[in-house]
């Protein structure tokens, strides 16, 4: 049976720049950027492997930052300016790199090549200093089931120090910036997927010595003495974290598993870990790590909290929330910045839901775990927001 031919009505003509020449084709708008370079533009090295974002093998420079080109449909590449692994002949780092992956026995099958040099040539052009975690944690979003990471850490080391010598700076940011698009009128949001009694601030996202620290400020409609109760019960807050289950605790240590989802990859994190709370200051910490049963991931974190009064409001709290976590495994696409946005705005969004429930005398919603779907619409609505500046 033939397949169904393309309306000319449902077809879109894009314009961009691949390589430094201007291209036009006519596709439909959901074709990803992968195949319009493969199969229209006959750059095939550019590789597709999970088609989920999750691999990292189709990166290319779009605008002057890595960009996973399965993700990203034909309706967004008008006026792009993307860059592939055909297009650095004659670019000095891309030789050095390319030099370096060989000497350091940094590629062997090749299928990973492509999106990890255009990952590396980033990274070079960007960092001052060729710090093994950072690179290390900026490489997660791009993985090598063959040769690991220890040369391609040490190609990219390498070809900083190179950089350094000639006496080039680093960039410490993207080469060529996207014009901002004109012509869109920013819009109001007309319904809201969290309830007014509870908010969460878009908060920080910043990577310290290889770790992920996010800082939040959680926003409740309960008295600050009512929130503290809460939240220095265990039990009660284990409950109201989805996908979460405490096996035992006591005084100030426990033990439990969490289960976590994302596309294809599924991992239930069994450990345990310690806490304390400060009735005076009205503060806590909880302490952690675990693996998955399955052995491909490990995680370990550290979350504290202190509530204190809403001003100007005796029965609202604020709680400012600092969650320092890395993954390890097959997991450790979370520790992108990107991911871990959405993944935690979904988790606290859910958490501070159902701790205002609670408090409020009604029941926890039952947890189906993360849902990988609820953190890509939190990671859109975050940028939305930033976007628009909604507040």
């Amino acid at each position: 049976m033939n397949a169904p031919v393309a309306s000319a009505t449902s077809m879109q003509t894009v314009c961009l720049t691949v390589n430094g020449r201007s291209e036009t084709v006519t596709v439909e708008p959901r074709t990803q950027l992968a195949d319009i370079l493969r199969e229209h533009l006959d750059l095939t090295a550019t590789h597709l492997g999970c088609e989920q974002g999750v691999c990292g093998a189709c990166t290319v420079m779009v605008d002057g930052k890595p960009t996973r080109s399965c993700l990203m449909f034909a309706a967004s590449c008008e006026g792009a300016t993307v860059e592939t692994i055909e297009g650095y002949k004659g670019d000095n780092l891309m030789d050095r790199l390319r030099v370096a992956f060989r000497t350091n026995h940094a590629l062997q099958c090749g299928f990973c090549t492509p999106g990890m040099l255009a990952t590396a040539r980033d990274l070079v052009e960007r960092l001052e200093e060729p710090d093994e975690m950072r690179i290390r944690h900026e490489l997660s979003g791009n993985l090598c089931r063959c040769t690991g990471y220890v040369g391609i850490v040490a190609a990219i080391a390498q070809v900083i120090d190179e950089r350094k010598a000639l006496g080039i700076a680093a960039t410490g940011k993207p080469r060529s910036p996207r014009p901002e698009t004109t012509g869109f009128s920013p819009f109001e949001a007309a319904i809201s997927d969290r309830p007014a009694a509870a908010n969460v601030s878009s908060g920080t996202v910043t990577i310290e010595n290889g770790w992920s620290v996010v800082k939040r400020e959680v926003n409740l409609r309960h008295s600050p003495t009512m929130v503290w109760k809460h939240f220095s019960d265990l039990e009660a807050v284990a409950e109201c974290l989805p996908g979460a289950t405490l096996s035992e605790h006591d005084d100030s240590t426990f033990a439990g598993h969490i289960g976590v989802a994302f596309g294809p990859i599924a991992a239930k994190f069994e450990g345990e870990g310690t806490y304390n709370t400060d009735n005076e200051s009205r503060a806590g910490t909880v302490a952690g790590r675990g693996k998955d049963r399955g052995g491909q991931s490990a995680v370990e974190g550290e979350l504290s909290y202190i509530i204190r009064p809403a001003s100007g409001d005796p029965q609202a709290s604020i709680v400012d929330v600092r969650l320092r976590f890395r993954i390890q495994g097959m997991l450790g696409q979370f520790n992108r910045p990107e991911l871990v946005n959405g993944f935690v705005d979904y988790i606290l969004g859910e958490f501070v839901a159902n701790c205002d429930s609670v408090l409020s005398g009604g029941e926890v919603r039952e947890s189906r775990g993360i849902s990988p779907f609820a953190i890509i619409r939190a990671m859109v609505g975050g940028r939305l927001k930033s976007l628009f500046r909604w507040n």
